[in-house]
């Protein structure tokens, strides 16, 4: 077993950091936390990540891939939408503690699309899972070498008024329905100039390769909500996690210069708006009172079981600002604490209402947050809530390091250091 002082500098994605069932059902592996102070600001820019690329790092064939044309199908008739195309893989990252250098090295090959509908994509069976692992640990030495690991991207999308925009995942994507996340979706190989031979990837530079990342973050806010590109900022990256199924994404943080009522006006030009089924903003700091994790009672008042209930699979909503997505009035705790019933959602990272990617991102958010004061950029949020947020967000995630750097912070303001 490595070293505590390795494990925290090498944040490799193996089985023991994929949660495969329990309360929380996905792992932040990175987050921009984990890097010395003075390295960055809210988030890693480009300039300071590495990019390890080639084929060694592709996925391992296995002797039941003949399954993976079978997912494929079943997965079409549900999402005829859906096409195949090559991704990135995510092999590991490594985060790097100097003062000089990359922040962080990510080594990627490439992939497909069909190959993680049909090796860890949800709904794949456990026990499928479950056997390309034990092959993949006996076999390589690495229990993911059959598992496609497509990698994504996602971003907090925040406007120039203080608002995060929230998208809510239609029936016809392939996973998450009925969720809202921001927007997201997946590098594209062949914009970094990879062809369909995905054992010959010479010639590939991995500045291409990180650009591509960053600029997809850029095309996803595009297409999703119609957000012209002048208007974004280049995004930074904030963190990384896979989900229960070992898929991961790359989490990142972007701008707008548009406020929340111009983005409203974008989504009717969304170019992917059939990915969508409403819309909604939240606060971008989190309301004084939200809980850590929150269950299902921590929004509602005696009697006010049925009043917050975000829209269900399969009912109408427009795809606009202006119009509730949630189907009831705020409740009492709403109107007491000044807070959005979906602001509190997010900020409790609620299962019920946010995405697992989403989930990951915030608990990447309450570590920057909680220790932005360290870095010289004091920020208004509710400062002793967002410490054990993130001092939650650090222990759940196993980032030993980021919680050492939150309980000196706590210390620190109690009068103790």
């Amino acid at each position: 077993m490595a070293s505590n002082a390795m494990a925290s500098k090498r944040a490799r994605i193996d089985e023991d950091k994929t949660p495969v069932s329990g309360e929380i059902d996905y792992r932040v592996v990175f987050s921009a936390a984990q890097v010395p102070a003075g390295r960055a600001g809210f988030g890693i820019g480009e300039e300071d990540v590495a990019i390890e690329f080639g084929a060694s790092f592709n996925r391992v064939a296995h002797p039941s891939d003949g399954e993976i044309d079978l997912a494929w199908q079943a997965k079409l008739r549900e999402s005829p939408k859906m096409w195949d195309a090559l991704k990135f893989r995510l092999a590991s990252l490594e985060v790097h503690k100097t003062a000089d250098g990359p922040a962080v090295t990510i080594r990627v090959g490439v992939t497909s699309y069909k190959d993680y509908v049909g090796t860890n994509a949800d709904g794949v069976p456990a026990a499928r899972l479950a056997a390309l692992r034990a092959d993949g640990r006996s076999n390589h030495d690495d229990a993911h070498a059959h598992e496609s690991r497509a990698l994504g991207v996602e971003t907090v999308l925040e406007t120039s008024d203080g608002k995060l925009v929230l998208l809510r995942r239609s029936e016809g994507v392939a996973t998450f329905r009925g969720v809202f996340n921001g927007p997201s979706g997946h590098p594209e190989p062949a914009d970094a100039g990879v062809k369909a031979d995905l054992a010959n990837l010479d010639g590939i530079e991995p500045a291409a390769v990180r650009r591509e990342m960053f600029d997809a973050v850029v095309k996803e806010c595009v297409e999703e909500t119609g957000i012209p590109a002048a208007a974004l900022s280049r995004p930074r990256l904030i963190g990384a996690m896979t989900d229960s199924f070992g898929k991961p994404d790359l989490l990142f943080h972007t701008r707008t210069s548009l406020t929340a009522e111009q983005v409203g006006t974008c989504l009717t030009n969304a170019s992917e708006a059939w990915e969508s089924s409403a819309a909604d903003v939240v606060d971008a700091t989190p309301p004084e009172d939200v809980e850590s994790r929150a269950g299902a009672d921590v929004r509602k008042g005696p009697g006010e079981e049925e009043q917050f209930r975000c829209l269900r699979p399969g009912e109408p909503a427009p795809f606009a600002f202006g119009a509730s997505v949630l189907r009831n009035p705020p409740t009492r705790n709403d109107r007491e604490s000044g807070a959005s019933a979906m602001s509190r959602a997010f900020w409790a990272r609620d299962p019920r209402f946010i995405s697992p990617v989403t989930r990951a991102a915030v608990d990447c958010v309450y570590m920057l947050e909680s220790l932005r004061a360290e870095r010289g950029t004091a920020g208004g949020i509710r400062e002793e809530r967002v410490m054990d947020n993130a001092l939650d967000a650090a222990m759940d995630h196993e980032l030993f390091d980021v919680a050492r750097a939150i309980e000196r912070r706590m210390l620190t303001r109690a009068g103790f250091a």
